[in-house]
């Protein structure tokens, strides 16, 4: 099933991508975690997650403290990145030995996870999907946007890594389609979360990353005036011009805007800038790259 971009999308829909919300840090033993209201509700349902932060491990500078990211540092700092993943799981009493963890390339390619025990090639993956109980998904995360989606109805889990190559190749879009092509899922029944990222103020780019970001969404032209006049509002409404002339887009919004546009009923945004909080994030830009990596996990454990 070919998904496409719903013909009734109007100004409402970006009103909703632009949309921020305050998710608060809580302490999962001495983790300091946060969690999407909007996912965190759906608990009962079988779904628990988390996003977390650099706090709570014993991970030297300058990837202290809590760095779950295997590919920085030397093999003293992989080793203990490796830990940390095990305490993660530990704490959100998740299954250590069923845990799938991609390779993370910047691409579209979404992978969907069948058996717990069985170990895929995931080295050139940005995303993955699951219905399988009990199997724990991490991505990692240094300024991209991570996000979660939830199908309610059938318990369709996916997390998805959207730097500004993954979300000009429709990363989670390509999730929403997994979910609905191989499992069956429907959009209306699906819920997002997009976590903790860099915002606009931190985040200048050039003309060519606005415009390969602007293809990914639209307008239908009764509700915008043209094709044209289209683009031109959502440039406006996700773009921020710098006072430097630096064009800075919203990746959140973009990948926000990219769920409701396949029908996803509801998305939750954090607030929450990476680079302006690096006392509790990691963040790539704001470090000038050297830096750790916190993770965004979930797991079905109804």
């Amino acid at each position: 099933m070919n998904i496409d971009i719903l013909e009734n999308t109007d100004e409402k829909l970006i009103d909703t991508a632009v949309k921020r919300n305050t998710w608060v840090v809580e302490q999962y033993h001495q983790l300091d975690l946060l969690q999407s209201p909007l996912l965190k509700a759906e608990e009962k349902n079988g779904l628990h997650h988390a996003f977390t932060t650099r706090h709570g491990g014993h991970t030297p500078a300058p990837y202290d403290s809590f760095n779950l990211g295997r590919n920085v540092g030397n093999g003293q700092f992989k080793e203990d990145a490796l830990a940390n993943r095990e305490v993660l799981c530990r704490a959100l009493g998740f299954n250590h030995s069923y845990l799938k963890v991609p390779g993370q390339v910047h691409s579209g390619h979404v992978v969907h996870i069948v058996d717990a025990t069985a170990e895929p090639d995931l080295s050139g993956v940005d995303a993955l999907a699951t219905a399988v109980v009990g199997v724990p998904l991490l991505l990692h995360f240094a300024d991209c946007v991570p996000v979660m989606i939830y199908e309610r109805k059938l318990k369709l889990l996916a997390i998805a890594h959207a730097g500004w190559r993954g979300t000009a190749q429709s990363i989670v879009k390509n999730a929403v389609e997994l979910l609905v092509d191989a499992l069956g899922g429907d959009p209306a029944q699906m819920i997002g979360a997009v976590g903790p990222a860099i915002d606009p103020c931190c985040y200048p780019t050039g003309d060519n990353v606005v415009e390969q970001l602007l293809n990914t969404v639209s307008l239908s032209p009764e509700h915008s005036g043209g094709d044209n006049a289209a683009r031109d509002l959502i440039a406006k409404r996700l773009v921020v011009r710098g006072e430097d002339g630096s064009v800075r887009p919203n990746l959140k919004a973009f990948n926000a805007l990219q769920l409701l546009q396949v029908g996803v009923a509801e998305v939750d945004v954090s607030d929450a800038c990476t680079a302006c909080r690096p006392e509790l994030y990691y963040s790539h830009r704001q470090s000038g790259g050297v830096t750790g990596r916190q993770g965004a996990i979930a797991c079905l454990t109804f």
